[in-house]
C-alpha cells in the first residue's frame, strides 16, 4: 500500500511534509482535506488522525499525526541522511530547530491569522494592537536570524535539512502579510533560494497563487518569484584591499580564471565584527571565502583550497616534495614573517589611518623586519640565486604570500637596498598580471603618499617586460592578424609592427616566407623564435606572458579552447562572406557568387547559434561567460566586423550589438581597427546607422563630430 499524505495547502506545516516528500521523490497519494469546510473534524478523518489537525499520514496500518514526526520518520525510512544527518550533533542541530519551532514562531502565525487571514476568510476585524503583534515578529526574526540562520541553510549545515524544509513552512505564514522582508535581507535570501526549488514550488502552488493574486509588496514579490540562482552561484571573496592575506587569496582567484564576487568589508568601521559578518567567519578576520556551501577563513587555507579546486599546479604542486617546500615556507610565514606585519601597522597605517601613536621602538621593529628579511632571502632565495622561492620555476603560493606583505613594506620607509637583490625579486613578483591586479587599490593609495623612488617605480603602471623583442608582421586587411595586434595592445606588451603588403605579394617572398613558410598574415617573431598562426600566436602570447585574464586557467581554458576550435570551420564564414561579395569582386577581379540570399541565410543561422551556445542566449556579456574579454572574442570579432563592408543588418541580434559596442569602445581595439574602420568608411557603397556608428566610435544616429577616429 502506498504512502498517504493528508494535507491542505492552507496548512504551514503540510506544506512542510509535501515539500519533503516531492523533494525526495517518495512515490505518495496526496488527498486534499478542505480547512474552510471542516473536512478535518469530520468523522472519516478524526479515524485517522484524532487530532483532528493537518497534516496525517497513512503508510500501511501505521497512522501518523504532527509534521515533525512525519518528516523524520520519512527520512530515517528512506534512508534520507542528507535530510536528517547521521552525524550525532549535526542531527541535534536539526531537532533544535525543529524543537524550538512548535513555540518559537507563534509570534508569527498570530500576527498572520489575527491581522490577515481571519479578516479575510472569517470577516473578523483587525486587531487594535496590530503594531504590537508586529514588533513581536520583529523581535522573533531578529532571534532566528541570529541564532538559527547563521549561513546558507539553518545552523550553517553544509546541506539542505529538515530544519530548512520546516522553516520555509514557519516563515512562509509571512507572505500572507504585507510583511517588508526588506528588514530582514538573510530571510529574504533564504526564502528566496527555497522558492527557486522545483519540488518546493510545486509543493507550495495553490498558496503561491493566492498569494500572487493578492497584489504582494515588492519584498514578497521578490520571494515568491523564486528565481533559480543555483546555475549562477558564485565564490564570493570578502576582502579589504588593505589587507596583505586579502590581496593573497585575491590574487590565487584570479590565477583560477573564474569568475567570482568581491565584498569589502570596511574594517574602520568595524564590519567584520557586525553579526552579519560573524555569521560568514566568525573568526572576524579577512579574508574570507563563501564557495557554495562552504564557508572558509585564514589566507593559506583559502590559497590552497582555490589551487586545488582549480587544479592550479603552477602555484601548488601535487608532487609530495615540491608540494612540502611550498607548505614549509606557508608554515614559516604564519610566526617568522609576523615582524612585517606588526611594523608596517603600528609604524605606519595605524599612524596614518587611525591617528595612532608611533611607537617609541619604532627602529628597533625595523630592525627586526630587516633580520627577518635577511634570513628569507638567504635561505629561501639562495642569497637571491633563485628567481622564486625553494628554486621553483616559477612563482607559488609561497611566493604569492611574501610578495603580499612585501607589498605593504613599499608604504614604509623601509631601507630595501641593506639586502642587495631583494628589489629584483619584487620587480619579478609585480610583473606577474595577478599580483598587479590583486595590488591595485594599495598602488593608487601609494600614488598620492609621499614614497620612494623604489616604491613608486613598482606601483606605477607598467608593462611586462622581456628581454626578447616582439615583432608582429601585420596587415590592416587580415581578421587574424587584427585579432593578434589587439592582444598585444590589450595587454601592453611592446611590439615592433612590421606591415606585410599582401597586393604585392610580399607575403609569397623571402625574407617573409622563412618567417612564415605558410604565406599567410599574421605571423610572429619572439627573439629567434617564429610563430605563425593567430590561435597560436595568442595562446604563446598569454602562456609567454601570463595573461590568464585573456586566456583563463582551466576548467574555463577548456570553453575557451572549444570556442577557437569551432571558429576555424564556422565563424571564419563570415569573413569568407565578405571575401566573396565585397574584397573578392573588388580587389581580386572575382566574379561575385549567384547565391548572395542562401549565403545571408548562413550567416544569419550561424549568428543565432553563436549566441544561443557561446553567449548563453544572450546571458553572457563575453564568450562562455568570461567576466573580461578573452583571446575568443578577439578571434570572434575581427571576423564579424567583416560583414561592416556589406553593408550587414544588425538589428534582429540586438545581443551581438551591445556587444561590438562594448568590444570597440576598448580603446586599444578601436586602435587596431582604426585604418579598418576608415577604409570601411570610405570604400563601402552604403552602411546602415549601426555599423557607422561603430566604424565612428559614435552612439547610433550620433553626430560625427563625436567619433574617435
Amino acid at each position: 500500500m502506498s504512502l498517504i499524505l493528508y494535507f491542505s495547502p492552507l496548512s504551514p506545516p503540510s506544506r512542510a511534509v509535501r515539500s519533503f516528500l516531492l523533494l525526495s521523490k517518495a512515490v505518495f497519494q496526496g488527498k486534499v482535506v478542505d480547512l474552510l469546510k471542516g473536512e478535518h473534524k469530520s468523522a472519516e478523518f478524526q479515524n485517522i488522525n484524532p487530532n483532528q489537525s493537518l497534516p496525517a499520514m497513512v503508510d500501511g496500518g501505521l497512522k501518523l499525526f504532527e509534521s515533525h514526526a512525519i518528516l523524520k520518520y520519512i527520512a530515517v525510512k528512506k534512508q534520507l541522511y542528507q535530510y536528517y544527518p547521521q552525524n550525532l550533533r549535526n542531527r541535534a542541530q536539526v531537532d533544535c530547530y525543529l524543537d524550538w519551532s512548535q513555540t518559537g514562531l507563534e509570534a508569527i502565525g498570530k500576527y498572520v491569522n489575527q491581522c490577515f487571514l481571519f479578516p479575510k476568510f472569517m470577516n473578523k476585524p483587525v486587531p487594535d494592537n496590530k503594531q504590537e503583534l508586529q514588533k513581536d515578529v520583529i523581535d522573533t526574526l531578529k532571534f532566528f536570524e541570529s541564532s538559527f540562520l547563521t549561513g546558507r541553510y539553518i545552523f550553517n549545515q553544509s546541506a539542505l535539512t529538515l530544519a530548512d524544509i520546516k522553516a520555509t513552512s514557519d516563515l512562509s505564514q509571512l507572505l500572507a502579510s504585507d510583511f517588508d522582508f526588506n528588514q530582514f535581507p538573510k530571510v529574504k535570501e533564504f526564502l528566496q533560494e527555497m522558492f527557486s526549488m522545483p519540488a518546493i514550488k510545486e509543493a507550495y502552488a495553490e498558496f503561491l497563487q493566492m498569494i500572487k493574486s493578492s497584489n504582494p509588496n515588492d519584498s514578497i514579490s521578490y520571494i515568491i518569484n523564486g528565481i533559480d540562482k543555483s546555475t549562477s552561484w558564485k565564490t564570493t571573496l570578502y576582502m579589504h584591499p588593505f589587507s596583505s592575506p586579502s590581496r593573497a587569496a585575491r590574487t590565487v582567484l584570479l590565477y583560477s580564471g573564474i569568475d567570482f564576487n568581491e565584498k569589502t568589508i570596511n574594517l574602520l568601521q568595524g564590519e567584520h565584527k557586525q553579526p552579519e559578518y560573524s555569521a560568514i567567519n566568525p573568526n572576524q578576520s579577512v579574508p574570507c571565502i563563501v564557495d557554495e556551501n562552504l564557508n572558509l577563513f585564514e589566507s593559506g587555507a583559502i590559497m590552497k583550497y582555490v589551487a586545488r579546486k582549480f587544479n592550479l599546479y603552477n602555484l601548488y604542486p601535487t608532487q609530495l616534495q615540491p608540494k612540502a617546500r611550498v607548505d614549509q615556507y606557508l608554515d614559516f610565514h604564519l610566526t617568522e614573517m609576523s615582524s612585517i606585519p606588526k611594523f608596517i601597522f603600528s609604524c605606519f597605517m595605524g599612524p596614518q589611518m587611525m591617528k595612532l601613536p608611533i611607537p617609541a621602538d619604532k627602529d628597533q621593529q625595523c630592525q627586526n623586519v630587516l633580520g627577518t628579511l635577511e634570513f628569507f632571502f638567504k635561505v629561501f632565495l639562495n642569497n637571491g640565486q633563485w628567481a622564486y622561492i625553494n628554486n621553483s620555476p616559477q612563482a607559488s603560493l609561497a611566493d604569492i604570500k611574501v610578495g603580499c606583505d612585501l607589498a605593504q613594506l613599499l608604504l614604509t620607509d623601509f631601507p630595501f637596498e641593506k639586502i642587495s637583490g631583494l628589489d629584483l625579486y619584487i620587480k619579478r613578483l609585480f610583473e606577474i598580471p595577478e599580483m598587479r591586479k590583486s595590488h591595485c587599490e594599495l598602488f593608487a593609495y601609494m600614488q598620492s603618499q609621499k614614497v620612494g623612488k623604489f616604491a613608486l617605480s613598482i606601483s606605477q603602471t607598467q608593462p611586462i617586460r622581456s628581454q626578447e623583442k616582439i615583432t608582429l608582421y601585420f596587415n590592416f586587411v587580415s581578421p587574424p592578424a587584427k585579432a593578434a595586434k589587439s592582444l598585444l595592445m590589450l595587454a601592453n606588451i611592446p611590439f615592433t609592427e612590421k606591415v606585410i603588403d599582401v597586393q604585392s605579394g610580399e607575403n609569397k617572398k623571402k625574407p617573409y616566407t622563412d618567417i612564415n613558410p605558410n604565406e599567410t598574415i599574421p605571423a610572429l617573431t619572439f627573439g629567434n623564435f617564429n610563430l605563425f598562426e593567430s590561435h597560436a600566436i595568442m595562446k604563446f602570447i598569454c602562456v609567454q606572458f601570463n595573461l590568464t585574464e585573456f586566456y583563463p586557467n582551466y576548467p574555463l581554458r577548456a570553453k575557451i579552447d572549444s570556442y577557437l576550435d569551432f571558429h576555424h570551420s564556422e565563424s571564419r564564414k563570415l569573413s569568407l562572406f565578405a571575401l566573396d561579395f565585397f574584397f573578392g569582386p573588388k580587389f581580386l577581379k572575382r566574379e561575385m557568387p549567384k547565391n548572395y540570399d542562401e549565403r545571408q541565410r548562413e550567416v544569419c543561422e550561424l549568428l543565432h547559434f553563436m549566441i544561443n551556445v557561446f553567449f548563453a542566449g544572450g546571458n553572457y556579456k563575453y564568450i562562455m561567460g568570461s567576466r573580461t574579454p578573452t583571446i575568443a572574442d578577439l578571434s570572434f570579432i575581427c571576423e564579424i566586423s567583416s560583414l561592416f563592408f556589406v553593408d550587414f543588418d544588425f538589428s534582429p541580434f540586438p545581443t551581438l550589438k551591445l556587444y561590438l559596442r562594448d568590444m570597440f569602445s576598448m580603446k586599444q581595439v578601436r586602435e587596431t581597427y582604426s585604418k579598418f574602420f576608415m577604409v570601411a568608411r570610405f570604400m563601402s557603397k552604403s552602411m546602415n546607422p549601426f555599423i557607422e556608428s561603430i566604424a565612428k566610435g559614435t552612439e547610433e544616429g550620433g553626430s560625427s563630430c563625436c567619433q574617435l577616429i
